[in-house]
């Protein structure tokens, strides 16, 4: 393009501000910036080695954690196993309540196997309980198994927990018991034979002792302060509380933070987030607290110091979340960090001008540049609600690229407005002007749906199910990107896509396919962890057609959408809806059509499903059901007539 007529202008009319080019900031900051990259190799050097100490913790602190989680379940997880498997022995009829033969010996064996557990409970639907314990610390026969006969239960608290249990079903651990000096925490089943009501519970016991037992080894080994928190306010375990208790909290269950008499815990709810280290997909914390001076306590821990504490959060082990961590001075990272920072105050000392000079300047120079940089990423994935206008500059070259860059940003905006953001990487790589136009196109077409998703909300926070939709669409909507196909929009809780269009491709009815084993394989993965967790799994139903459709912008003038038209789309979202008929208990379902099945070769395998006749159409046609996974190399036959439409 020559001459300026066609040239976008990039300042307003009467805009007389002064700039200046970078050759001129340059010449002028040459001097100072060779002075400045000393300093940018100390300043490298020195992060350096912060970084290097503070990874070092880190690990450490990792190992720690993990060590405390792994010990913690090992114990807890010991008695899970050995009420559910007293509770499978009863349904299965090995042993009847009462039968003081057969229970006993069953109850007995469970408990030699879990040397944590310091009883194994029955308590029937009257109150009473009988079962097997350990005779307890300070018995002469401390630690030996022996019976315990049939009694009422007299606690009107444990009374009350058992009117609660019998609400719940399936393994639970409730809330915490206090019986002869002792914090106990219980994991309990029904005992119940083909669906009939509950004839009594299984419990076991677990002293948090035990667990105190664990923070006093880990604090020894690691030279650490080692802990277990009940939620955020009281708590569980501790090396103090293997000693006696005689500051007055002896007959509560669980102890608050606040009256604990560990300064560190006493303030552990305003503890503070660290910076310097990386918080982990693991879950692990880094944060620091500083003890008053003044507090109730006289423990030597209260000395102004502050302390770093590592946390983890696990759940599952009884009504409220369990914290377990850790605690140690500052002083304890030792005196490298002390070293290095000494090298850095010489070295700041000596090139304090240079790196004035360098941070003026090079903030003045670097942020125009990280700027667009940023921005340009963002850009070139489609992130454009997140990317922000360029200021303007008064470096000429400056102002000129974020003159441009704004204006293209707007650009991309007003079409990204109606056309999804990867339909638009569809067009823009395609580089074919009239790929928006109206035309006609073999496609695949898919449709989703989730099965009972209103009844699984229903169950939930409005925030949950938000996120759990969300979750599924972001699996199913990575399954289609990946094999190519286009999210056309989001009906409720389903889908709908298709393929082929707007860029041709190669055996869309096969892709198609692939995209919805995906999303089957990703569905049970997910369900496989929601299960675990307790919560409900998730079905799908996946309807796929192919044939003609009406592809490109549909709409008013003013107001367009790049989408498809046509009788397949409702084929296959009535594909969808069979899944009920045909598949009515498939965690996947995938449903497809005849003209589908044509295009697939012997890598996938089917069930022919018959003949349907679908709603809005008058001959039945073809139905299949995916059984198995689409291998990745599979090679795919696409029928003549379809490589004559697509011009290849």
């Amino acid at each position: 393009m020559e001459g300026t007529d066609n040239v976008l202008p990039l300042r307003k009319p009467g805009d007389r501000r002064r700039r200046v080019s970078v050759a001129t900031i340059l010449a002028m900051s040459f001097g100072a910036l060779v002075l400045a990259s000393v300093g940018g190799v100390l300043a490298l050097t020195v992060g350096a080695n912060f970084q290097n100490t503070f990874d070092l913790l880190a690990k450490n602190g990792n190992l720690l954690i993990d060590a405390m989680d792994d010990s913690l379940r090992a114990r807890l997880d010991r008695a899970q196993d050995a009420v559910s498997g007293l509770g499978e022995l009863y349904r299965e009829g090995d042993f009847e309540i009462d039968d003081s033969g057969a229970m006993n010996a069953a109850l007995a064996g469970a408990l030699v196997a879990a040397p944590d557990v310091a009883a194994i409970l029955i308590y029937d639907r009257d109150g009473n309980y009988r079962g097997i314990g350990r005779a307890p610390p300070g018995d002469a026969d401390a630690g030996q198994i022996r019976k315990i006969e049939k009694q009422p239960e007299r606690s009107p608290e444990i009374r009350a927990a058992l009117v609660e249990r019998q609400q719940l079903d399936g393994l639970q651990w409730g809330d915490f018991a206090l019986a002869n000096g002792h914090l106990y925490a219980n994991a309990s089943v029904p005992l119940v034979r083909e669906g009939a009501k509950p004839d009594g519970w299984i419990i076991a016991p677990v002293d948090l002792l035990t667990l105190s037992g664990i923070t006093k080894e880990l604090s020894a080994r690691f030279e650490t302060t080692a802990f277990i928190v009940d939620g955020e306010d009281r708590i569980l375990a501790h090396p103090r509380l293997l000693e006696p208790r005689s500051e007055g909290w002896e007959n509560e269950p669980t102890v608050p933070l606040a009256r604990f008499g560990d300064p560190v815990l006493a303030r552990f709810g305003e503890r503070r987030p660290i910076d310097e280290f990386q918080q982990g997909a693991s879950g692990v914390e880094f944060s620091e607290i500083e003890p008053r001076l003044d507090g109730p306590s006289s423990s030597d821990r209260d000395d102004g110091s502050v302390y770093i504490l590592i946390t983890k959060q696990i759940t599952g082990y009884g009504v409220r979340p369990w914290t377990v961590g850790a605690y140690f001075t500052r002083r304890e990272l030792g005196d490298e960090i002390m070293r290095v920072a000494w090298s850095a105050a010489i070295g700041v000392g000596a090139l304090l001008v240079a790196l004035i000079a360098a941070i003026l300047l090079g903030k003045r120079l670097a942020r125009p540049i990280r700027d667009i940089a940023a921005q340009a990423h963002m850009v070139a994935d489609f992130n454009l609600d997140d990317v922000k206008p360029l200021p303007r500059s008064r470096v000429l070259e400056f102002d000129n690229q974020a003159a441009a860059f704004n204006a293209m940003l707007t650009g991309l905006r007003a079409f990204t407005a109606y056309v999804p953001r990867s339909l638009v990487a569809k067009l823009v790589r395609s580089g074919d002007s009239d790929a928006r136009r109206p035309r006609e196109a073999l496609v695949t077409v898919m449709f989703t749906d989730i099965c009972g998703f209103t009844g699984i909300t229903e169950q939930l926070p409005a925030q949950d199910g938000a996120e759990l939709l969300n979750r599924q669409f972001e699996m199913q909507c990575e399954a289609i990107d990946k094999e190519g196909g286009t999210v056309d929009k989001f009906l409720g809780d389903g889908v709908m896509a298709f393929f082929g269009a707007p860029d041709r491709l190669k055996g869309h009815g096969a892709a198609a396919v692939r995209a919805a084993v995906k999303i089957r394989e990703a569905l049970q993965a997910y369900n496989r962890i929601a299960i675990a967790e307790g919560r409900v799994p998730i079905r799908i139903r996946i309807g796929i057609h192919t044939g003609r459709v009406i592809v490109g912008d549909i709409g008013a003038s003013d107001r367009v959408n790049y989408t498809i038209v046509g009788d397949t789309v409702n084929v296959s979202q009535r594909l969808q809806e069979l899944g009920k008929l045909v598949a009515a208990d498939a965690e996947c379902a995938i449903v497809i059509s005849g003209e589908t099945a044509a295009r697939l070769n012997g890598s996938t395998t089917l069930a022919a499903c018959g003949k349907h006749r679908l709603r809005g159409r008058g001959e039945p046609i073809d139905v299949f059901l995916v059984e198995e996974q689409v291998t990745a190399d599979a090679t795919i036959e696409e029928p003549a007539q379809e490589k004559v439409a697509q011009g290849g």
